[in-house]
């Protein structure tokens, strides 16, 4: 029986959460179920929905931070992340100055100096 990617990750974020699921074999039958029905192929994108269910389930979200060059995120995310939340850092040269906040790949808060630029330049 074929199931949709969605379905799956529901499913499994649904075990991740329970109280009364704390069995480690669970990613293992997960995976078993997931090759038995012929979507290892998927897997990545089942993983990053299981990753979208669970923070939702827990009430936390992904945080990905742009910047141009290394910092000290832990004082610049104080007012954004809670504990449970997922920060990942991504550096990116072509943001020359300032940062992108992008929280559940949904809201964008862009304080970049490229987007500054074109907010003046209109």
């Amino acid at each position: 029986m074929s199931y949709k990617l969605k379905e799956y990750a529901k499913a499994f974020s649904d075990l991740m959460v329970s109280p009364k699921i704390k069995d480690k074999s669970l990613i293992d039958n997960f995976v078993k179920l997931i090759y038995k029905n012929g979507e290892l192929k998927n897997a990545s994108k089942i993983i990053k929905l299981v990753e979208k269910y669970y923070l939702e389930k827990k009430g936390n979200k992904k945080i990905v931070l742009e910047i141009a060059r290394q910092l000290d995120s832990k004082v610049f995310l104080k007012n954004f992340k809670k504990e449970g939340d997922i920060v990942e850092e991504k550096i990116n040269p072509n943001l020359v100055a300032g940062v992108k906040i992008v929280i559940n790949e949904s809201e964008q808060l862009d304080f970049s100096l490229q987007n500054r630029l074109n907010e003046i330049f209109k």
